[in-house]
């Protein structure tokens, strides 16, 4: 018999990164097997580049300690450029599309785990429920003609606060995460800009 899998959405951030770390470390995951797949999502926010250093720099950690499949995939909205809009598809909607399709080629995958957290939930309002519940329908949407029961989604750290998520990461890992929505990059390498909303609510981390 086949054993069942998780897929973890990893984006190299805080969330997706506390993710990770339980489906690794939490026994009640380790019936488990794991599939981490990240996406490069290429917008005007230019984040794909400092999210993949992110993201191998903490596999690179995890993978001394468990063993996973991690797979990659692309989604470029750069052309929307020439429609002179300033909306472009939202992370999670990519997310649980991406992840409808790999669990209709992946019948194993029992569960899909997604970062949301204490945080998210009491500070996201209904603006935050609405985008959770539209992102979920697509992926619920998707996976309507498949003949095996779909996957369901996790949210292994929504009991934990982003700062709980923080502390509870190895140095090592929480360093390499990568939060900033439109970060600088000099000679290469990325830097946090220090004004985008992801960058105050680190800022507000940090003080805590």
């Amino acid at each position: 018999m086949t054993q069942s899998s998780i897929l973890c959405m990893f984006s190299g951030g805080v969330d997706s990164t506390g993710v990770l770390h339980e489906l690794i470390t939490n026994d009640q995951y380790k019936s488990f097997s794991l599939i981490i797949h990240h996406i490069h999502i290429w917008n005007r926010e230019n984040r794909a580049l400092a999210e993949l250093n992110a993201v191998r720099n903490i596999l690179n950690y995890y993978k001394k300690q468990s063993s996973f499949i991690f797979s990659q995939s692309t989604f470029d909205t750069r052309g929307f450029s020439a429609l002179q809009s300033n909306r472009f598809p939202m992370d999670m909607d990519v997310c649980a599309f991406t992840a409808s399709q790999i669990c209709a080629a992946r019948p194993d995958v029992k569960y899909v785990a997604m970062g949301r957290t204490k945080t998210d939930v009491s500070g996201g309002g209904e603006h935050f429920k609405k985008r959770m519940d539209r992102a979920q329908a697509i992926f619920k949407s998707s996976l309507s003609l498949e003949h095996h029961k779909p996957a369901e989604y996790i949210f292994p750290v929504v009991d934990y606060t982003k700062k709980e998520i923080w502390d509870f990461l190895p140095n090592e890992v929480s360093a390499a995460t990568w939060w900033c929505r439109r970060p600088i990059y000099k000679e290469n390498v990325a830097n946090p800009c220090g004004q985008c909303s992801t960058c105050e609510e680190m800022k507000k981390l940090e003080r805590e």
